[in-house]
């Protein structure tokens, strides 16, 4: 037999890449599952059929309500069962902390142009009238929040595929192996007798819980683990009476609820209430100990003692009822990715594709996406989020995956402020100059799993010499936050500070084409003279910007190209999968660290320990030189993400105490300080310079993004190239536009609307004090109409709306006579 594509796995996942494969017109796609094809062994099967469609994060808003979207086109199965019930859902918020995050959450849904209204107690119960209205302070309402019969959609979704016959599903075929020859997929390998192997130019993995089975099996990592979950049943309610069970519009006409703050939800099934709880001792499960089924035993100890008199509470109706006597109960496994997100995309072998680590709420998210990457080349929605190589090896070993993922069970439904590090599993990666920020006190975050320091206790005595100029914040705000990082931010500007950057990597591109290599891969012209720097950008076919970076030519057939930790193993794979011609791709990024020395005293500093030529004659902004410090050879490059005079210095890890030790003795009579993490930021963004994957990713093109000075439309092709040219003389659709808070106090973090009067017209990608500028600064994308200088607007934070105007950008040093000096 011969296909296409197959497609391993005929959960909601795996039927939803069969069905937007067929709707993108490709042909001979066969699924295969290891048991039945519609109520299958994994976790379709047995999913509650909850759909919701609220999140703090954008991505997962989009996959979300585009399957709700979905859902409900998919004709019911059987007359019998209604497949999708469009009743809403409401979260109900016990705590006032719980209600604050909702009114948070209210913003986002208006950001990311998802339906949704806050309710008082009241307005619950005229939506939900088996809720107990004094159990809890108010709720979210999504209307478009559904309740499916996961089965009956999922056997709806591969009727639909299969109609046409582009699509065929075969059951009880186990794929037992993927044969790969020359790098590439050729066949897969079943139990079936009467298809041992079937030719196959694709393969999609898309057996969840079971990803890493074949996984380990290719050498592709999917970290994730089953965990597993406690669903029961309650017997027919008299409350419920009315409700009957021949009818299957009765078996849903409520919303879901859930109470979030004890990680319990609870849904309609006709007379009866079906609870799910999150409020026990994670329980994972390895895929090599899965078995057939993604089922194990029920456990009452793991669901009685606080998830049950919580339910009670909220719920009168299931007063005095007895768990034990319910007749339905069942402990299903749920998959958990490492970081929460779903692993999609192309792997290291050629023609293995992954579609793991999603729920049926972004089961047809996930397959959209998938199709579109494999179809178009790129997916509509900015994939870095769930890019299957974006991990770093420590994420999928054994000692890591199962703490950071059993941390994920436990906060599933926990109030995660976006600047919070995790909590377990600290010290997986520790920069080689920790020891000097552990003697000056540093508060630590996390990057790429490496400890940086967000601020220095050291430095809490500067935060009276620039009382005035850094405002206090309270409540959330003021959470991993400090006075300190405005203190360190001011110093910079004044004097000078040394930042640790080991949060930079260096991709390597070597060999006879390099030149014409890399000119394709970035849209500004790179290949200069020996010792340039450039800062450019890598685009996507339609002009999305895949990333910003500077580029150093190091030979005149070698390059180093400057990435950021956090997203280096995806664009070293983005490289090496452009790779043509005679190049070489190598990452020297482990052998190598590097620091920034910035501030308007930083010339002063690096002349003390350095023979070389400094000066701006000698040594002019953006460009780069081998230069002695001590005794270490360091590649200088003169270029700072915090807006000021200074020098990125990138150094042998064997050498980065030492080069540490002298410049800071060389900074002492210009009192030099060490700078955190949060201080970089505020630098940067008083200085109008994007952030990656906040402010710049592929759903923006380099125009609107502020960015079209990196594309040299007139060099040879390259990636992105066409379509940019069609994009610079196409008028914007929006841009990423400056704003100043009108009030001193008022703030920001990310993802709240920004509002013309009653419209949501864009939302904050990023926001900071600006300490230089004496102003709270937000970025979004606004319509051009509306990014003039002085338009007034308002942004809305915690359901309080504060005043803004669209302002100059940047804002500081616009002339760059800082940077230049």
């Amino acid at each position: 037999m011969q296909a296409r594509v197959v497609v391993v796995g005929s959960g909601i996942v795996g039927s939803s890449v069969a069905l937007h494969l067929v709707k993108a017109g490709w042909k001979d796609i066969v699924v295969l599952d290891k048991g039945p094809l519609i109520d299958n062994d994994g976790s379709t099967s047995h999913a509650p059929g909850g759909v919701v469609v609220l999140s703090h994060n954008k991505l997962l808003t989009q996959l979300a309500n585009y399957g709700a979207s979905l859902y409900k086109t998919i004709a019911d199965l059987s007359p019998d069962r209604i497949n999708t019930n469009c009743r809403g859902g409401i979260d109900l918020a016990v705590s006032e902390r719980r209600w604050a995050d909702l009114q948070r959450l209210h913003g986002e849904a208006i950001a990311f142009g998802a339906e949704a209204r806050l309710v008082r107690p009241d307005e619950a119960v005229e939506l939900h009238p088996y809720l107990d209205p004094s159990s809890f302070v108010g709720g979210i309402y999504a209307p478009n929040a559904q309740l499916v019969a996961a089965p009956m959609l999922n056997g709806g979704i591969q009727r639909d595929a299969a109609a046409g016959g582009a699509a065929r599903f075969i059951g009880h075929t186990e794929v037992l192996d993927v044969e790969v020859a020359g790098g590439r997929v050729v066949a897969v390998l079943t139990s079936n007798p009467g298809l041992p192997r079937i030719e196959c130019e694709q393969v999609v993995l898309a057996t969840n819980i079971w990803g890493p089975l074949l996984g380990d099996k290719l050498g592709v990592p999917v970290p994730l683990l089953g965990y597993e979950h406690q669903y029961i049943i309650s017997h027919p309610l008299e409350a419920l009476a009315r409700f009957d069970r021949d009818r299957p519009e009765h078996e849903v006409t409520l919303p879901t609820i859930r109470e979030v703050d004890n990680t319990l939800y609870l849904r309609q099934h006709w007379d009866s209430f079906g609870v799910g709880s999150y409020k026990h001792a994670p329980r994972p499960v390895s895929a090599h100990r899965l078995g057939q089924t993604a089922k194990h035993e029920f456990t009452f100890s793991d669901f009685l003692p606080e998830a049950w008199p919580q339910i009670q509470r909220v719920f009168p109706a299931l007063r005095g009822t007895d768990p034990h006597s319910f007749p339905v109960r069942y402990n299903g496994i749920f998959a958990f990715p490492v970081d929460g997100m779903p692993i999609v995309g192309p792997t290291a072998v050629a023609g293995l594709w992954t579609a793991l680590g999603s729920w049926l709420t972004h089961g047809a998210g996930v397959g959209k996406t998938l199709a579109e990457w494999m179809v178009d080349g790129e997916p509509e929605w900015d994939p870095r989020q769930l890019d299957v190589n974006r991990f770093h090896p420590f994420a999928s070993t054994p000692a890591y995956l199962e703490r950071i993922c059993n941390q994920n069970y436990r906060e599933i439904y926990e109030i995660i402020h976006p600047r919070q590090a995790p909590t377990v599993v600290r010290n997986v990666r520790l920069s080689p100059f920790h020891p000097r920020h552990l003697a000056l006190g540093a508060e630590f975050t996390v990057f790429a799993g490496i400890e940086l320091p967000n601020w220095y206790a050291a430095n809490a005595p500067l935060v009276d010499r620039y009382r005035e100029a850094v405002p206090s914040r309270t409540g959330w705000a003021s959470e991993f936050w400090s006075e300190i990082q405005g203190a360190e931010h001011l110093a910079t500007r004044e004097s000078v500070a040394l930042f640790d950057l080991h949060g930079l990597s260096i991709i390597e591109v070597a060999g006879a084409d390099a030149a014409e290599f890399v000119e394709r891969l970035c849209a500004n012209k790179v290949a200069r003279k020996v010792g340039s720097l450039v800062y450019t950008t890598w685009l996507t076919p339609r002009g999305g910007v895949r990333r910003d970076l500077a580029v150093a030519r190091m030979a005149d057939d070698r390059f180093w190209m400057f990435v950021g930790e956090g997203s280096r193993p995806r664009d070293l794979d983005w490289v090496r999968r452009a790779a043509t011609g005679s190049v070489t791709v190598g990452d020297i990024s482990d052998g190598l660290t590097a620091l920034g020395l910035w501030g308007p005293n930083s010339r002063k500093v690096l002349e003390k320990v350095t023979s070389a030529d400094v000066s701006n004659q000698g040594f002019p902004y953006f460009t780069s030189r081998w230069i002695d410090i001590g005794t270490t050879r360091a590649l200088a490059l003169r270029v700072s993400y915090a807006g000021e005079l200074g020098w990125e210095l990138h150094i042998p890890v064997d050498a980065a105490l030492g080069v540490w030790d002298l410049l800071w003795e060389a900074g002492q009579e210009f009192e030099i300080i060490g700078a955190g993490m949060g201080a970089f930021d505020s630098l940067r963004l008083e200085k109008g310079y994007r952030g990656w994957g906040t402010d710049v990713h592929t759903e923006y093109d380099a125009y609107e993004s502020g960015l079209g000075w990196t594309v040299r439309l007139d060099k040879d092709d390259f990636i992105g190239a066409e379509a940019s040219r069609q994009l610079s003389t196409s008028p914007l659709r929006r841009t990423l536009t400056c704003l100043t808070f009108d009030d001193r106090d008022g703030v920001a973090m990310g993802y709240e609307p920004i509002m013309a009067g009653d419209d949501c017209v864009g939302f904050v990608t990023s926001s900071n004090f600006g300490y230089s500028v004496g102003a709270q600064i937000a970025y979004g994308y606004l319509p051009p109409a509306l990014a003039v200088e002085g338009t007034r607007l308002e942004i809305v934070y915690f359901g309080r709306r504060f005043g803004v105007t669209v302002a100059p950008d940047p804002l500081f040093d616009p002339k760059m006579e800082r940077m230049k000096a």
